[in-house]
């Protein structure tokens, strides 16, 4: 009577693991990424810091060095069509993704988009080996008009209104120490350890670049999670 009893317990338990094997789970783990980084094998970095220059020190030589502010979007189109302003247009390559902006327009002098340029390779170089090879830098910010700077103040509390900030002159853009981009220009998903040595390498290659050129402030805002850079050459 024991094992009479026994055989249907059992066949209904394997008949029910059965089942469950067979069904596809809808909470599955996510295939695990590609990219395969050796946390513990990263460099410690620690070169943010030195990203301090304050904007009293340089915005007079940023409007120097750009463009007289323009009023609005209108009158920058006007002005690159006559020729008037000496700007370039940034787009997205294989180094760097320029995101979209709502208050702005991804325009350049010659020497801070050269500046820029060069970022972006000395920042993929120094991540051969890292796991991270790839891994391009984000643009959040670049030329902004008069009323973009006005607009951007309203609807971001930590941002300035001055309608004279380097912004305005062409010089300066924002490189996003918080998110990075991948070759389709998809926020990558970085654990810790990855989102820091990101961060720092870049803040290594702009305080390198900083200390080789006068000209060149840097500033990592930490409203903003971005460094800022003026180019004011």
């Amino acid at each position: 009577m024991l094992i009479a009893l026994a055989l249907p317990v059992s066949i209904v338990i394997l008949a029910t693991r059965g089942k469950d094997e067979a069904r596809p789970s809808a909470t599955a783990a996510p295939a695990p990424s590609a990219r395969t980084v050796n946390c513990s094998a990263l460099p410690y970095k620690h070169h943010s810091p030195k990203l301090k220059d304050k904007l009293p020190t340089y915005k007079h030589l940023s409007l120097q060095a750009g463009i007289r502010p323009l009023a609005d979007e209108q009158a920058l189109t006007a002005a690159l069509d006559a020729s008037e302003v000496d700007l370039v247009r940034v787009e997205s390559d294989d180094l760097m993704h320029v995101a979209p902006m709502d208050h702005g327009s991804p325009y350049l002098t010659p020497r801070a988009a050269e500046t820029l340029g060069s970022i972006a390779k000395a920042f993929r170089a120094r991540l051969e080996g890292s796991g991270l090879e790839g891994t391009r830098i984000r643009v959040n910010s670049l030329l902004r008009t008069k009323r973009d700077q006005r607009d951007l103040g309203r609807s971001n509390v930590n941002a300035t209104r001055d309608e004279n900030a380097p912004h305005t002159h062409g010089t300066s853009m924002d490189l996003s120490y918080m998110k990075f981009a991948g070759a389709d220009g998809e926020t990558l998903e970085l654990r810790a350890c990855e989102q820091v040595f990101l961060a720092e390498t870049l803040a290594e290659v702009i305080a390198e670049h900083r200390s080789r050129d006068p000209r060149i402030f840097a500033t990592k805002e930490k409203q903003q999670a971005c460094y800022h850079i003026s180019v004011c050459r």
